[in-house]
Order: structure tokens, then C-alpha cells, then sequence
């Protein structure tokens, strides 16, 4: 009986998880699993090349004669990959693998979604050559040796599954000693906001950081009693921007905005910065509104900023507070009863974010765990 796309991916699913690894990719002509290894490996950055190579090989085991270089219905022959993608193999990712997972599907990338075959003439701009040539090489193998697609397939999720277990080991809980004190998690904290990763993402950050000492407050702090953290959105939300009026929001039980905390990363606070501000919050009965920057100096000019800070509180009673991330976590962190358990707390928002694919990075990760280990002294 044929299998379903469902049963396909689920199937592979399996026989990735009962065989070693170094087992599954020998069974595969040695650069084909090496082009695998490198599509898995370069997925933080480019997942719309795995989810296509993903769909067209369960695509291929579904439909042998069907060429998966022709990833549009309206081409010669073609099949409509992004229709297949959407409803097959991205819930697949979310439910097995949600960190490689794109929101909607592969073919909204912008490099992967252009009306060309995917045969060694495609023009689509990926960055990466080694990896453009890896996944058209695999494409080719899949059309030519049909009958790999099962094995490349298993391989696939197996490199996933592999990936995800070195995960696991940069985000292990650990034991916080209760001794550890407050300056010490905050000269961990301040050397991670501001490593020199080379990446994108570390904006995001100091967020996280901001977040989790929050996720402590809500229980410890009498003004947070009945009120609501709201959850972290996601920057990658299309309409994240456009709704919320802070990275962070408290939220009266009846759904209006009690406090919210806007976060700059290595920008300073201006004058500007508050009228931006104000025009967020002016039409809101909100308490108070936190600006917190990483630069250093926090303003380019303290008086200007202050000056526009008593020109809105002539029109709306909002409190807004200016500070550092850095002194704002210095104070948070001796409101809440237990401040070593920070350390978790961090590495675990640090989890989800990374685990739901926003800008947390693997290279962040593994920073925090080095740091753990150097400036904490936890293993």
C-alpha cells in the first residue's frame, strides 16, 4: 500500500532514531553525505534550503517519475513544492524539529522561490556557494538515483536528530550554588550581551536577559501581584512591531498594558528616542514605559532626553524611565528573593528562543555555556 507524505516523513522519522548515525550516512556514496552534512550544518542560517531538499526527497518517494526540479505547478511537468512543503513537511519540523522549522514554508525564501528549475543553470542568489552546489547536487542525485530518496531522507532527519542532541548539551541545567552573588551573574550576563559574535541576533540578547529577570519579579514583587508577563514575541512576527509597545509587557488582567520596556542594543537613548516613545503610549492608559539601552554611554545627551521626558509627563501621566540594561539588571536582581536562580532562568528563555528559530543563534548558546563555565564556575 502507498505510503502517505505523513507516514513518509514520520517512517524516516523512525529509522533515523534506531540506527547510529555513522551507520546511516555510509550507506550513501561519500559526497552525497558529506552535500547532506553541510545542508544540515549551514540550516541555522539557511533553512529554506533544507526544507526544500526535505520536501523534494519525500516528494520523490511519494512520486518516483515525478522531476522535483520542477518545483512549480506551472512549469513543464512541475509540481507545486511550496503546497507540499506547507502542508506536510514544515508541520513535520515544528512537531520534530521546530529550531530548523521556517514560519510557512521553504519556498517563501527569496533565493529558493524563483520560477526556474533547480538544475545547475539556477540563478537563485544563496549566499553560500558550497552550499548552492551542495543542494543542486543533491537535487540532481535525487532525479537521476531515485531510488537514494529513502536514504537521503533517513540521513537527513538523522544529521537533524544529531544536531539537536549537541543542543541539548549546550543548554544542560546545571546546579547554581546558592552562594553565587549578584555581581558575578551580572559580569556573566554583561559578557554575553556583548561578546563579538560576528552574527546577527545578539540584539536580542539583552530581551532575553531583561525577560527572564521579569519571569523572577512577577512572583516576588508587590506591584506585579495579578498582573500578567505577556509571552516573549517573536521578532521574526511580521506584525510584532506594529502591535506591541515594548519588547517586554506587563498586562492589567483585563488585557490593557501596565508597564512595557522598550530595549535598544549598542544605541544610545535620545531625545528622539522619547518622542517615539510617546507617540506609542499616548493613546494608552499605560503606568510606566522603560527605555534600556547596552551603549555605552547610555545618551549622547542626558539633558536633552531629560527635557522631553518633562515635556510628555506635562500631557500623560506615564512615568518613563530611562537607564542602562546593565544597572536596570543590577536592580531587578535585588528585588527577587533568589537571584542565583537567574542562571537558569536565562539559559532557558535562551532555549526557547533558540528552539522556536528567532534570532538566538547556536553560537550564542555555546558562548553562554563557555561562560557558565569560566566566569560561574558551573559545569
Amino acid at each position: 500500500m502507498k505510503q502517505t507524505p505523513n507516514e513518509i516523513l514520520e517512517n524516516a522519522y523512525g529509522d533515523a532514531k534506531g540506527k547510529p548515525l555513522a551507520e546511516i550516512l555510509s550507506a550513501l556514496p561519500k559526497k552525497c553525505a558529506e552535500d547532506l552534512t553541510l545542508i544540515v550544518g549551514q540550516a541555522e542560517s539557511q533553512k529554506g534550503v533544507l526544507g526544500v531538499v526535505l520536501t523534494s526527497t519525500a516528494h520523490k518517494i511519494l512520486e518516483p517519475s515525478q522531476d522535483i526540479r520542477s518545483h512549480q505547478d506551472h512549469m513543464d511537468g512541475g509540481y507545486s513544492g511550496r503546497t507540499f512543503d506547507t502542508k506536510y513537511v514544515t508541520p513535520f519540523l515544528k512537531r520534530k524539529f521546530p529550531h530548523f522549522a521556517m514560519a510557512e514554508s521553504a519556498w517563501l525564501t527569496r533565493s529558493l522561490e524563483q520560477p526556474r528549475p533547480y538544475d545547475r543553470s539556477y540563478p537563485g542568489n544563496i549566499r553560500n556557494q558550497k552550499l548552492k552546489t551542495a543542494f543542486l547536487n543533491i537535487l540532481e542525485l535525487l532525479q537521476t538515483k531515485r531510488n537514494l530518496a529513502p536514504k537521503i531522507l533517513v540521513a537527513l532527519i538523522a544529521l537533524m536528530l544529531d544536531a539537536s542532541a549537541e543542543d541539548e548539551v549546550l543548554l544542560a541545567r546545571v546546579d547554581v550554588s546558592s552562594d553565587l552573588t549578584i555581581a558575578r551573574i551580572i559580569d556573566a550576563v554583561n559578557q554575553h550581551i556583548r561578546f563579538d559574535y560576528g552574527i546577527a541576533g545578539a540584539a536580542r540578547l539583552p530581551v532575553v536577559a531583561i525577560y527572564s529577570v521579569y519571569n523572577l519579579l512577577m512572583s516576588d514583587v508587590r506591584k506585579y501581584e495579578g498582573k500578567i508577563l505577556a509571552p516573549l514575541e517573536s521578532h521574526t512576527s511580521p506584525d510584532f512591531r506594529s502591535k506591541a509597545l515594548g519588547d517586554i509587557e506587563i498586562k492589567n488582567p483585563d488585557g490593557s498594558c501596565f508597564e512595557a520596556v522598550e530595549i535598544k542594543h549598542n544605541k544610545p537613548i535620545t531625545a528622539d528616542t522619547i518622542g517615539i516613545a510617546f507617540r506609542k503610549i499616548k493613546s494608552t492608559s499605560i503606568s510606566r514605559y522603560y527605555i534600556l539601552t547596552t551603549n555605552e554611554p547610555n545618551f549622547d545627551d542626558y539633558d536633552s532626553v531629560a527635557r522631553e521626558i518633562e515635556k510628555y509627563k506635562k500631557i500623560h501621566p506615564c512615568e518613563i524611565v530611562v537607564n542602562g540594561v546593565v544597572p536596570s539588571l543590577k536592580y531587578y536582581m535585588r528585588l527577587v528573593s533568589h537571584p542565583q536562580r537567574f542562571v537558569d532562568e536565562y539559559t532557558k528563555w535562551l532555549e526557547f528562543e533558540y528552539k522556536r528559530a528567532s534570532a538566538i543563534k547556536k553560537e550564542h548558546l555555546r558562548v553562554w555555556q563557555e561562560i557558565r563555565q569560566q566566569v560561574l564556575n558551573l559545569e
